[in-house]
Parts: C-alpha cells; sequence; structure tokens
C-alpha cells in the first residue's frame, strides 16, 4: 500500500490555510491510500534430498540444496530473499557408535638379517568400520607390536663393505662435498673384525664421498690472490680482482656492495734497511769527522770510510723522508 495526506486548503490574501474539512465536502476528495507492487518476491526453494551422512559411524554432517529463486524460476542472489526464512541447508547426523579395531599384516618375509640376530616388520593400524583412519590412541593402548625379532641362523665368517653415515654438507649452499666412512668387515657369530681393504676387492667399493647442495646460493663475491707488493719497504700496497658471480658463475649486480671485498690495501711498511756489504767497513777510527766535514762525496773517502758514509747517508734519507 501507499498512502497520502489530503488536506482542505482555502487561498486567501494570497496565502494558502489548512481549513476544516467540511469546507470541501462539495468538492470529491482525492484518495488517500492505493496498493502498489515493486516487484513480484523471489523465494526460497529446496533444490535436493538430504546427502548421506558424512561418517560411517559417530557424528558427521550432511547437506542439501537451497537456493533463492526469482518469480520466473532464475537463481539469484540470497540476498534477494529473506535471510530470515531461509532453510537450513547443513546439520548434523550421528550414525551410532563407531566399532574401533587394531589391523595389522602378516610379518615381513625379510629378516633386516641375512645371518645372526635381525628384525623383521609389519604394518599397524587403527581403523573404523575399514574405512576411515584414526588417531593411534582410538584403539585403545594396547598397540600390537609392529617389529619382532628373527634368526636366520648362525652366520659364517662373511666379508663385505659396511658404510657409515654420511657426513655434513661441506658447503651451507651450492655445491659442496660429504664423506662417509667405509670399511670392509668380517662379519661371524662373534661380532665384526675389521679387515684391510684388499680383502673385499671383490665387491664394488661404496663411495666415501659424494657432491651435495643443500640450497642455491645466490649472487656471491669471488676474490683473487693479492699481489705482490708494489714495495719492499717504507710503505706500498697490493691489489687483488674482486667479481660478483651467480650460481651459473656469470657475471652477476646481485651481491651486496656493504660486503664486497676490499681491492686494494696498504703493505710493507717497515722502514728500508741497507744491505750490508761486508767489504764495505772504516778503515779509520776518526771516518765519523770525514762525514761530518762532507767529504764523502770524495769516491776516496768513501771508500776508506764506507760503513760511516753509507750508515750516516742512511740517516739523513730517513731524516728527509719523515719531514
Amino acid at each position: 500500500m501507499q498512502h497520502r495526506q489530503v488536506p482542505c486548503r482555502q487561498v486567501y490574501a494570497n496565502r494558502t490555510l489548512n481549513v476544516h474539512m467540511s469546507r470541501c465536502r462539495h468538492l470529491e476528495q482525492p484518495e488517500t491510500a492505493s496498493t502498489c507492487q515493486l516487484k513480484i518476491c523471489s523465494e526460497w526453494q529446496i533444490r535436493s534430498e538430504w546427502t548421506s551422512c558424512s561418517v560411517p559411524c559417530g557424528l558427521g554432517q550432511r547437506s542439501r540444496e537451497v537456493r533463492c529463486v526469482s518469480n520466473v524460476g532464475d537463481f539469484v542472489p540470497d540476498q534477494e530473499c529473506n535471510m530470515n526464512l531461509r532453510p537450513t541447508n547443513i546439520e548434523n547426523c550421528d550414525m551410532g557408535a563407531c566399532a574401533k579395531s587394531w589391523f595389522y599384516t602378516e610379518w615381513g618375509n625379510r629378516c633386516s638379517a641375512e645371518c645372526g640376530m635381525g628384525v623383521q616388520t609389519r604394518g599397524v593400524l587403527c581403523l573404523t568400520n575399514h574405512i576411515s583412519s584414526l588417531p593411534l590412541e582410538g584403539c585403545g593402548s594396547e598397540r600390537p607390536a609392529d617389529s619382532q625379532v628373527c634368526n636366520n641362523g648362525p652366520c659364517d665368517n662373511r666379508i663385505e663393505w659396511f658404510t657409515g653415515p654420511w657426513s655434513q654438507c661441506s658447503a651451507e649452499c651450492g655445491t659442496g662435498n660429504q664423506q662417509r666412512s667405509v670399511v670392509c668387515l668380517m662379519k661371524s657369530d662373534e661380532g665384526f673384525t675389521v679387515m684391510p681393504p684388499y680383502e673385499c676387492s671383490s665387491f664394488d667399493r661404496p663411495l666415501s664421498q659424494q657432491s651435495c647442495n643443500i640450497k642455491t646460493c645466490g649472487a656471491k663475491w669471488y676474490h683473487t690472490d693479492w699481489s705482490a707488493c708494489s714495495k719492499t719497504c717504507e710503505g706500498g700496497f697490493r691489489v687483488r680482482e674482486v667479481r660478483c658471480m651467480s650460481d651459473d658463475m656469470l657475471s652477476s649486480e646481485a651481491c651486496d656492495e656493504q660486503l664486497r671485498p676490499v681491492e686494494r690495501e696498504d703493505c710493507s711498511p717497515e722502514p728500508c734497511i741497507p744491505q750490508t756489504d761486508l767489504n764495505c767497513r772504516d778503515k779509520y777510527f776518526n771516518c765519523n769527522v770525514v762525514f761530518q766535514a762532507r767529504l764523502c762525496v770524495y769516491d776516496y773517502y768513501q771508500t776508506a770510510c764506507c760503513a760511516s758514509c753509507s750508515r750516516m747517508a742512511h740517516k739523513q734519507k730517513t731524516h728527509r723522508g719523515r719531514s
């Protein structure tokens, strides 16, 4: 329904005033209510029967299809229907108590040891109605054994290679190596005896080393060895080449610049020491006076006072270098 107000009004002195309804009794009164319809309402329809319960026993769920259908039979969004009137499409279902029991296979035909004491195994499962697996505690704590001792008879003295476990990979990323011990053993009823490797030479020796790759490294910095120092004393420098390489050994720009190795460093900071010449010695006791008199520039005094001239010349050179 639609509604509206219909008052009686009179125009007086250019003003419109509401007056008593009796003033309009000589006129036909307009309708104050009318029927209306925006559209035909959609409705909920149950489109299927309930499904089977989701479990063969115990508590489960079942479902059915519920759709909102328009007046012309089309599926429309659920919001087109009154959500308060929506039929349930999921409900719980109880299929009764479950029968729980342990199931197990026959014992395996193979013993872990070809001779002497070993172990054989079988599969053990907790099942419900032969269909769905349950946690182990679902069948109680009396779980049947899944292993037992077996014995294939006494061992003759038998020689073969035995291997230890692989070591950790030598590289945290990229290609590395790992090792294991490989020994020649003789097995008997008394135990194992280590034998020389040639005793097992008739058998294929297992690998004692293999490559390993835990994960890729991504780009990493590589560098060469340092070059020789540019000087042997009194300060020089040495260099090396640094490159960023990807896992496939191609040049890359993905390395962290903060981790880049230095390419140049100082070296040989020690002062230079003149080589000692066994034939260079002073022939006179007053050779220090010769140097002070600046006579070392002459060949005669350089030879007669060789040690003093050479030593004092080195001191002057060192002093000038520090200045």
